[in-house]
């Protein structure tokens, strides 16, 4: 055993007070609200591209729908025209008899459409929720230090759950109110120009505040998922056994649940002014939508008097102007609710245009035949400052540097036992997180068998490196599925041969049920010393060539 001293000159901060107190993303670094630009959308829209054989029959879905929807009306006026006026009881037949049928086909386009919607919402969640965790996967260890567990599962869950407004409602919306108006006009301005042209002069009322809304449904919508994170942070952090033992140690249950309802009711109040900001939209142009039809009575009825406009015709022109005014309020309403899933979308995109800390050099390459040999050559290594205002993220200049380590430099040949020792925060456990290449020296570099860490791949490099943490972690699963996590493929013989070199063979023998027992939540079914040896087994079952033990 050979050992190494490392006395306090050579930090001036240990990772236990830097670590996982600054936030990068939590409540206080979120990004500033920004204004939509079309590359977003135009990104936004990218996400529909692989599904557009399902949106063509949407579209043809939709197109035909609308086209059915514009016939009741005729029909409608051929029975006050000419089935009652002429005592025609076969046309009157005809008439109501093509209204039940244009409804029921309509309807039963109207179910392939839904399923066909529905199908490729969950596709583009499907693919946003793949892209984002893959993402997540190759971000390096600061990003996990300086953003809290809950912000993440929050992006995961509810930001890419609400892209499906977009998905399932906010396009096909669109497409069926433009299908809808447009069919409208054309059959309106066949009817009767000017009237027409008398029913759409309100439409440009709509605009103003559609315009206003939608800007307020943008900012609270960021501020709900913001809040909504907030949220899933805390329980995330409290509703684990570790948390959980802290709460009951020092009194804080009340505390805790005071603070939740606090944030709770933060997440309530956004939601419910989304809710109201839609409603007061519906309301102003509801009233709009009345100027147009009391113009068309009082105007339409005048000719009818004077026997230019027949009654029927007059009655289906009004009963036009729903499909006139409800696209247009509809897609009004859309454009609130677009941006409100815009501010979602950023949020997502804040995430994966976050580049890893840690990346492959150009021309990395796996290595092969590894010996083991070790060496840091003048490594200075800093976390930033625990209090620091910000992680230097966004353009803005990097907190001062606290030195972990600092011009530190050593070899150890392949085969060799080396124990690093010195006080806490004398920076030990850094020099671990650096050979596996969880993060790279501020300077100086480190290498294996003279190979410069950078020039290898990542995931080659970690593949000869086996790490057992001081704080051990264990998956809510079985004691079997925890030790394949490092090797999938090893054997029940294999297995068995690591707990018994890490001594740890005989207890699980004697759980109720032996390597299928699971050990509950981050391991707390097993005792710290437990643990700790499951871990060094799970280790051992990688068969690394180089084994880390962190105390």
């Amino acid at each position: 055993m050979r050992g190494m001293r490392m006395g306090p000159d050579r930090t001036i901060g240990g990772m236990q007070r830097t670590f996982g107190l600054h936030r990068q993303f939590g409540e206080e670094g979120e990004r500033p609200e920004r204004p939509i630009t079309m590359a977003e959308v135009r990104r936004v829209f990218g996400y529909f591209m692989p599904y557009w054989g399902q949106w063509l029959i949407i579209l043809l879905c939709i197109a035909a729908t609308s086209g059915l929807g514009v016939l009741p009306p005729l029909c409608v006026r051929a029975i006050i025209d000419e089935a009652i006026p002429s005592k025609n009881a076969d046309l009157l037949h005809l008439m109501v008899g093509a209204i039940v049928a244009l409804t029921l086909v309509s309807g039963l386009i109207s179910v392939l459409q839904n399923y066909l919607n529905a199908l490729v919402g969950q596709g583009i969640m499907y693919d946003l929720r793949n892209e984002l965790y893959g993402h997540l996967q190759r971000q390096s260890l600061g990003f996990y230090t300086t953003t809290r567990a809950g912000e993440i599962v929050s992006r995961l869950n509810n930001d890419v759950a609400a892209v499906n407004e977009v998905a399932t409602g906010t396009v096909v919306q669109v497409a069926s109110h433009v299908f809808t108006l447009v069919a409208t006009l054309i059959v309106i301005f066949g009817m009767n120009p000017w009237l027409a042209l008398l029913a759409i002069a309100v439409v440009p009322t709509f605009y103003l505040p559609t315009r206003i809304v939608g800007r307020i449904r943008h900012r609270l919508s960021r501020q709900t998922q913001e809040e909504q994170a907030e949220l899933v942070s805390f329980m995330e952090e409290r509703l684990n056994i570790g948390g959980m033992v802290l709460a009951k140690i020092f009194g804080q249950s009340a505390a805790d649940a005071n603070y939740f309802a606090r944030r709770n009711r933060s997440v309530m109040d956004l939601n419910v002014k989304q809710t109201m900001a839609g409603r007061w939209l519906f309301m102003v142009l509801s009233v709009f939508s009345v100027i147009g039809p009391a113009a068309i009575y009082l105007y339409g009825g005048h000719q009818a008097i004077r026997e230019e406009l027949t009654v029927g015709t007059l009655i289906a022109f009004v009963a036009y102007l729903t499909n006139l005014y409800r696209p247009i309020g509809g897609l009004a309403n859309v454009y609130v609710a677009f941006q409100g899933a815009l501010a979602v979308f950023q949020r997502i995109f804040d995430y994966l245009d976050r580049s890893p800390d840690v990346e492959d050099r150009p021309g990395a390459s796996a290595l092969a035949g590894v010996r083991g040999s070790i060496s840091l050559e003048g490594v200075y290594f800093a976390y930033p400052r625990a209090d620091a205002p910000t992680g230097g993220a966004n353009g803005e200049p990097p907190p001062e540097r606290r030195w972990a380590l600092e011009n530190v430099s050593f070899e150890i040949e392949a085969g060799q036992r080396v124990a690093l020792v010195g006080p806490s925060g004398a920076g030990k456990t850094t020099i671990t997180y650096l050979l596996p290449r969880f993060y790279d020296p501020t300077e100086g570099r480190v290498t294996l068998d003279g190979h410069d860490l950078r020039d290898i791949a990542q995931e080659s490099l970690r593949s000869h490196f086996g790490v057992v943490t001081q704080d051990t972690f264990l998956f809510h699963t079985s004691v079997r599925e925890n030790l394949l996590y490092a090797r999938p493929s090893a054997t029940e013989d294999e297995m068995v041969s690591a707990c018994r070199s890490a001594n740890i063979h005989e207890l699980i023998s004697d759980l109720p049920e032996e390597y299928g027992t699971i050990v509950g939540e981050r391991g707390f079914r097993l005792s710290g010393g437990e643990k700790q040896r499951l871990a060094i087994a799970r280790a051992l079952l990688k068969d690394p060539r180089i084994l880390i033990l962190d105390e």
